[in-house]
């Protein structure tokens, strides 16, 4: 699947551009950060769906395994992305 990137918006001088919702940063729509993809896009398992395994490390360095750490009971697992600092 090719997933075409949202290029739409407007240089506003050196290092400011804004994008079609008006938002300035200092990277052109559709370049590094700022690839936001327009479309039908995948964007992961479907609520209720079984996670892949993952095993990781958390904020005081214990790794963590989804499945087993859990034992059996829901979970919550959010994904954020990063900003145009």
């Amino acid at each position: 699947m090719k997933i075409e990137r949202d290029m739409r918006g407007a240089e506003l001088g050196p290092n400011q551009y804004e994008d079609a919702e008006g938002y300035i940063a200092p990277l052109p729509s559709g370049h590094g950060p700022r690839s936001n993809p327009l479309g039908a896009f995948p964007t992961g398992p479907e609520v209720g769906d079984r996670l892949p395994d993952v095993v990781a490390v958390n904020s005081e360095g214990s790794t963590v395994d989804l499945h087993i750490d859990r034992a059996g009971k829901p979970v919550v697992l959010v994904f954020t992305r990063s900003a145009v600092w």
